[in-house]
């Protein structure tokens, strides 16, 4: 291989261990990297590759032969080892090409067996080959390093062939802008490691040999390659002036000697340097090294001075050449396509084929198109345009159907294609009626923060949607059980849940949040006929003052969106606020679950409701300004997806953790409710302690308080025997500890005398301790707060309050005032046990529009009627 002899000739090697044969060579090249000789780096990187790949040509061919394996096969090299430029620490980067299946394969099986999945290889060979399987349907969805890399597929064992096939399938179905603009980001403006200055490249303290140096030079090859994707060799041979190859040469050079001092072989950085090709000041005063111990202090220095400017040289040599290839290429301006109508050019992106007499229709894809290149490629629009492609557009732009192709691209970033669209005045309002009046107007978050208009936040939601879909495809892709990823037994991640989404779904809850404010909606006309709310909320949506039912028509007849997506947008316009109204509607009992499953459909309309949402309120009423809404939402959301799941264990994380059958029967006591809500994934954590309780005789609670947390939300659960005035035990020492509740959910095993409580402690208040929890329980054990003395203490209670039956046997106590809850969850839980005798399973209380909210649920004695419960509770 290349101009390293065969291992088959070498005396005394021919029937050597490879191992053996490996460590022999090896020390040899090694010996030529401390040597003097500066001009070898060609040939130092050349042998060090071929050692490898000697190996493993013989190790392939004699793995095919022994398994008979009889379809086309191949090993090939890519990146630096196709190249036949492996130095000390370079990876060793190999392919297994089949024109086969992969999955299942048990061929590929046993050779990543022994490469991979054992260390058997490198016990035989000393060295760990880095072999990735491919096929050849694998070509058209290479992109970014990985394409990068197959530029130097290298034949090492390919008895058919199939190494030229593997690149006319890549030359056939890559894309060579895209590619120009990846290879490019080594090249002016674009590469964020390649000096701006002589300053920076003069530097001694700090100089990244591979991407500074080497892969800056690649950046111009691999432009040059494009065409044809051809091999780094070919280009390297046409070259005009030898001396830039020669440089780059120059710095292998350097690049061994620095890896074999260092002697250490560290992981990868996470920005994707590697710490040995950094050279720091005393690397620069280290190539003395090189030198015989003979050597004078003279020729010392000078040898030292001569390498360092010599690399200087090189450095100044590899930068100029790159920035003069890929400036060309800019210059010129490499167009997207056979036609050339968008190119890049060294200010960005431009239209050439955009005619100012033509038809708005064609206009308007023109201006389109080179929107959607922007997005896809992540490449800036030349600000020349502006008076170019997009001049006047606020006149003429229409929907054409590259807009649903923006809405439906799942690279780049929405926003920021909106965020240069919204420099060319009235061009949002062409696409999007009404636009312009919302952008302008005022609403409640503008008027508490004071700074941002509402286009702008619209945008933000955008990012957000964005980086929740990137999250949670990361996450899929690393995980190791996509199953259990899924099984909502782990908590509820809307990340995930958004990467989750089709095509479709996710194109509607872009366009809802793009245009939710704009169509006219019945909440939109009930707002507008109530005279009691505020001017930001009567006048705050509906801008368009087209009806919903028309609103979207054009996005169909002109823009290209499917009418089932915007069958979906439509929906997630109108329910806009339906997870927040319903979750602050009491608790997520069976039939409200029901209901709302069924008003969703089926399950990606709920997902997508949901992901649409959670981007909505990603900042404005978050789920970290308010934890216990979200904290309903979130349950409302898994209790209605498990409606599209039947056949969902809910205990299941119980039985992981050991339970018996006979003890998960006493815990499923505590009901359905409990088990398909949120606060199932907390049973494991109370629930020795209430098998302990319900095990004992005599009326000892043995109460358990704890503080858990459940996302953003804090929590105190309490597991005890229940009894009439537990809840007024509680909430009572919450209240004279100084905390104040959100709200709260009361859970009762009635077969078993079990309760098991949480309490949601209210952002304002401080951050609950371990102390509280004792407090509780000590407060339960005696029986505080709910005795006949304790009235007296019991804040006033003043303030709207009703008591309406909500389904026959349950009702709903409400308390309306403008003055603070602190206190007031106490004193009416208090009431409800001594004046009404009732019993509480719920409760809670939250805080808008300068109100303060309590709802109690409960359920009153057979002898108590509702018209005299009433009574009693309007006397309070």
């Amino acid at each position: 291989m290349h101009d390293f002899p065969s291992i088959a000739a070498l005396p005394g090697l021919r029937d050597a261990e490879p191992r053996a044969i490996y460590e022999a060579l090896i020390r040899e090249n090694n010996a030529l990297i401390f040597s003097p000789d500066l001009d070898n780096g060609r040939r130092i990187v050349t042998q060090r590759t071929a050692i490898h790949m000697s190996l493993m040509a013989q190790w392939a061919e004699r793995e095919h032969r022994a398994f008979g394996y009889d379809r086309p096969f191949a090993v090939a090299a890519l990146g630096g080892t196709g190249r036949a430029e492996m130095t000390p620490c370079s990876d060793t980067d190999l392919a297994l090409l089949f024109d086969d299946e992969i999955e299942g394969n048990p061929f590929r099986e046993r050779l990543q067996a022994q490469t991979l999945h054992s260390g058997e290889f490198f016990a035989r060979h000393g060295f760990t080959p880095g072999l990735q399987p491919f096929q050849l349907e694998d070509m058209a969805r290479l992109e970014g390093k990985q394409l990068n890399a197959f530029i130097d597929l290298s034949p090492i064992y390919d008895p058919s062939g199939l190494v030229d096939r593997f690149r006319e399938r890549i030359r056939s179905t890559f894309d060579p802008f895209e590619h120009f603009l990846e290879v490019s980001r080594f090249g002016p403006g674009r590469n964020k490691v390649m000096p701006s200055s002589a300053l920076e490249f003069e530097r001694l303290d700090q100089f990244d040999i591979k991407l500074e140096g080497l892969r800056t030079f690649l950046g111009g090859i691999w432009t040059l390659a494009i065409e044809g994707f051809r091999h780094s060799r070919e280009v390297y041979a046409e070259l005009e002036d030898p001396r830039d190859l020669e440089a780059y040469e120059f710095l292998l050079r350097i690049r061994c000697f620095i890896h074999l001092r260092r002697g250490t072989r560290l992981p990868e950085k996470a920005d994707g340097t590697h710490p040995e090709d950094l050279l720091n000041f005393n690397d620069f005063l280290s190539f003395d090294e090189l030198l015989p111990e003979t050597a004078t202090e003279s020729d010392r220095r000078e040898f030292s001075h001569d390498v360092r400017s010599r690399i200087l040289s090189a450095r100044r040599r590899v930068i100029a050449f790159a920035r003069g290839v890929i400036g060309r290429e800019l210059q010129r301006g490499r167009g997207r396509n056979r036609s050339r109508s968008v190119i890049v050019e060294p200010g960005g992106l431009r239209h050439v084929g955009a005619d100012p007499g033509a038809p708005a229709s064609e206009r308007s894809s023109a201006a389109l198109q080179l929107l959607l290149c922007s997005q896809r490629y992540g490449v800036t629009i030349n600000p020349s345009e502006l008076e170019g492609t997009f001049d006047g557009a606020g006149d003429w732009l229409e929907p054409v159907p590259e807009l649903a192709a923006l809405f439906y691209e799942p690279r780049g970033s929405l926003a920021a294609t909106f965020e240069f669209l919204s420099q060319v005045e009235g061009a949002e309002e062409r696409l999007f009626p009404g636009h312009d009046r919302f952008a302008s107007s005022i609403e409640a978050r503008v008027l508490f923060e004071r700074n941002w208009c509402r286009g702008t936040l619209s945008r933000r939601k955008l990012e957000a949607l964005q980086r929740q879909v990137e999250e949670g495809t990361a996450m899929m892709e690393s995980a190791v059980s996509s199953e259990r990823l899924l099984d909502y037994e782990h908590g509820l991640s809307p990340t995930l849940e958004a990467a989750l989404l089709d095509a479709d779904h996710l194109a509607a809850v872009k366009l809802a949040l793009k245009t939710k404010r704009l169509p006219v909606t019945e909440d939109d006309l009930q707002a507008l006929d109530d005279p009691t709310l505020p001017p930001e909320e009567r006048y705050g949506s509906g801008f368009s003052k087209i009806p919903l039912a028309e609103y979207y028509t054009p996005f169909r007849t002109r823009g290209g969106f499917p009418p089932e997506t915007l069958a979906i947008t439509g929906f997630l316009v109108t329910n806009r606020r339906a997870f927040k109204r319903v979750a602050e509607d009491g608790f997520n009992d069976d039939d409200k679950v029901a209901s709302f499953a069924a008003h969703c459909g089926d399950e990606q309309r709920l997902r997508a409701l949901f992901v649409f949402t959670y981007a909505d309120r990603f900042e404005w009423e978050s789920e970290f300004i308010v934890p216990s809404r979200w904290f309903n939402i979130r349950e409302l959301y898994l209790k209605a997806i498990q409606r599209f799941r039947p056949g969902h264990d809910s205990t299941k994380a119980l039985r992981d953790a050991g339970y018996t059958e006979a003890e998960l029967a006493v815990l499923s006591d505590f009901g359905l409710d409990f088990f398909s809500g949120m606060y199932r994934r907390h049973a494991a954590r109370f629930g020795s302690h209430l098998l302990g309780i319900a095990s004992r005789s005599g009326n000892d609670p043995s109460p358990k308080a704890a503080i858990v947390r459940d996302g953003t939300a804090t929590l105190l659960g309490v597991a005890a025997r229940d009894f009439p005035g537990l809840a007024a035990c509680i909430t009572g020492e919450i209240w004279k500890s100084g905390y104040s509740l959100a709200q709260a959910n009361l859970f009762s095993a009635i077969n078993h005398g079990l309760a098991l409580d949480f309490f949601h402690v209210s952002p304002s208040g401080p951050a609950p301790s371990e102390d509280l929890a004792r407090r509780v329980e000590h407060a339960i054990r005696a029986h505080q707060h709910i005795g006949p003395e304790d009235e007296r203490h019991l804040a006033d209670i003043d303030g709207e309050l009703s008591l309406d039956e909500v389904r026959p046997g349950q009702y709903r106590l409400r308390h309306n005032t403008p003055k603070d809850t602190a206190g007031l969850v106490y004193a009416l839980c208090y009431k409800v046990l001594r004046h009404l005798h009732g019993n509480i399973h719920g409760l809670k209380s939250q805080v808008a529009r300068g109100q303060s909210f309590i709802s109690i649920y409960l359920s009153l004695p057979p002898d108590q009627s509702l018209p005299r419960a009433r009574q009693l509770v309007a006397a309070w």
